[in-house]
């Protein structure tokens, strides 16, 4: 019987994956609401206002996930936060503490102005902390999380800040990744905010006295910066002491959020001068931007001075390959491109041209659109098929940690680009995109679904019967890369055509074990696999049909 690659992911992710979500509450119901204003930062004043959160109200549950005892907050937050705006053009709603890479970029040329906007945990302003019970138990380090765009109270994605729990299932608001930084001892700040534009939800007042109902805050570090001051104050009274170290991870619109911190001046700090984040884990930024690029009377300014370059804290991205749509709302500048996947190599390229490739990387990850699975446990909805990348976010997390606390050097940036990943005379790079076994040893292909440029993938296996799919728009699948609408092939004729058979060889099940192995044990290798995902690997290729069918 076949096994299919969704039951296949299933089975690699860890076995505290899989018990994570049938974590259960030690209360059965929440505990009542208190405040929790002893968790806030001082105010501060910006156009003659006093701006950050301002009142706190929590709830405390104790949870167990896996065996292991942990404490979950949810923290509601009303406040206020300070940004840019503009009043016309392309993102004029997204208030923004970084108002030169993000307008421009857009072909907004302005004017921008100063706004002050406000939040409420009403209207989902909300943080959900987990962490150790025991403070032993705590590797005495934090990550906060930035999501992506898409979320407002209006349409339902984001809840009253005492309803993200679900009593009997207290960990199933955690995806993949939450999971996974639980598992290796950190803190966890899940942060929450309004980012969809123009639905009347978030108010600010100009500097003009201008009052809006437009904006959001997609592009808000401030707002991030404000939400992490909490979580680290709540961690310092609930465990002892402070996090020795703060990490970011931003997803999409959240992984911009990062690149507008760590590349304008003076926004990733705190206070006290210091970093508000130690180093930033940013996966799959939005369109590909920002870019680290700031022209001014014709020449670029930006990350140019020593002092801006020391301040420049680690940034580990993930790049997925196949999200690669079509940016720009605005006539938009020479130096950014409309194609997603070329401007987060761009990015990479422009950091490495400014002297920061000591304090970049860049992972391109082949087959993946903008999810990573890391919301579905199995890996599938429906003919939704998403490789699961929390197998090598497991590992980008403690090559961030080891970069960041003990100065150990990432591997080198990973690329299909000559110029990333080191050129050769047969113009294949030297260190290529990292591929899944599943890609690398393939029994079908991932593409774009429903329609390319979408977040999500498909399955499309070589059954050597009937013509490549179509996708939802009816754009065929090019399955075997030769620009034609034509027939699936089998795995051998596959295989051959890829170089992994010789032309009279035919694919048995000790060379595709053979493969799945070798390509698993070489990412572990290089860093990108545990050893442990590579023994499941191994085992499941023993199992895995051979003669697969597609969703």
């Amino acid at each position: 019987m076949r096994v299919c690659p969704e039951a296949f992911f299933a089975t690699l992710a860890s076995a505290f994956l899989l018990a994570a979500a049938f974590g259960v509450a030690e209360h059965a119901s929440a505990a009542d609401a208190v405040s929790c204003d002893d968790f806030l930062p001082p105010l501060r004043d910006e156009l003659s206002k006093k701006v950050g959160p301002s009142s706190c109200m929590s709830m405390q549950n104790d949870i167990t996930i896996d065996g292991r005892a942990y404490r979950r907050l949810d923290i509601g937050l009303n406040g206020s936060v300070e940004g840019y705006v503009a009043k016309a053009g392309a993102y004029k709603e997204y208030l923004t503490n970084a108002p030169d890479l993000v307008f421009p970029q857009t072909g907004n040329q302005g004017p921008f102005f100063r706004a002050v906007a406000n939040y409420e945990r009403d209207k989902g302003a909300a943080i959900t902390m987990v962490f150790p019970r025991d403070p032993a138990a705590w590797n005495g380090k934090l990550f906060v999380t930035a999501h992506g765009r898409n979320r407002s109270f209006k349409d339902g994605t984001l809840k009253v800040w005492d309803k993200y729990l679900d009593p009997t299932k207290p960990s199933a608001d955690l995806n993949k990744y939450d999971l996974l930084i639980l598992a290796k001892g950190y803190a966890l700040a899940k942060t929450y905010r309004t980012s969809i534009e123009n639905i009347g939800e978030i108010k600010a007042v100009l500097e003009d006295g201008t009052a809006v109902d437009y904006v959001a805050f997609n592009e808000s570090g401030a707002y991030i910066k404000d939400f992490a001051a909490v979580a680290k104050k709540a961690v310092a009274i609930r465990l002892g002491r402070a996090p020795s170290r703060t990490y970011l991870y931003g997803h999409s619109a959240g992984a911009r959020i990062g690149r507008g911190m760590n590349y304008t001046a003076g926004v990733n700090k705190d206070a006290d001068g210091k970093p508000t984040f130690d180093g930033m884990l940013l996966d799959d930024a939005a369109s590909g931007l920002w870019a680290p690029v700031v022209m001014k009377g014709g020449r670029d300014v930006l990350l140019t001075t020593e002092a801006e370059k020391a301040s420049f804290v680690p940034q580990l991205e993930v790049t997925h390959q196949i999200y690669n749509g079509v940016a720009g709302r605005g006539k938009i500048p020479d130096f950014v491109s409309l194609s997603y996947l070329e401007n987060k190599r761009l990015n990479a390229l422009t950091l490495l041209a400014k002297g920061l490739g000591d304090k970049h990387r860049m992972y391109e990850v082949r087959s993946i659109s903008h999810l990573g699975g890391e919301t579905l446990p199995g890996g599938r909805r429906g003919k939704i098929q998403i490789l699961d990348l929390s197998l090598m976010m497991d590992k980008f997390m403690d090559i961030l940690d080891a970069w960041v606390d003990r100065r150990v050097p990432p591997p080198s940036t990973r690329s299909d680009v000559a110029g990333l990943g080191g050129g050769s005379i047969d113009n294949q790079t030297e260190r290529p995109a990292l591929s899944f076994p599943e890609v690398a040893c393939p029994l079908g292909v991932y593409f774009p679904y429903p329609k390319n440029g979408d977040g999500t993938t498909s399955f499309a296996a070589f059954t050597g019967e009937g013509l490549e799919p179509v996708d939802e728009q009816k754009v065929y699948v090019d399955m075997n890369r030769n620009g034609v609408w034509d027939r699936r092939e089998t795995p051998t004729q596959a295989w051959q055509r890829l170089g992994l058979l010789k032309k009279d060889e035919v694919l048995s099940r000790e060379k595709y074990v053979a493969c799945m192995t070798q390509v698993s044990n070489a990412l572990v290798e290089q860093g990108f696999f545990s050893p442990e995902t590579a023994r499941r690997y191994a085992q499941e290729a023993e199992r895995t049909d051979l003669a697969p069918k597609s969703p």
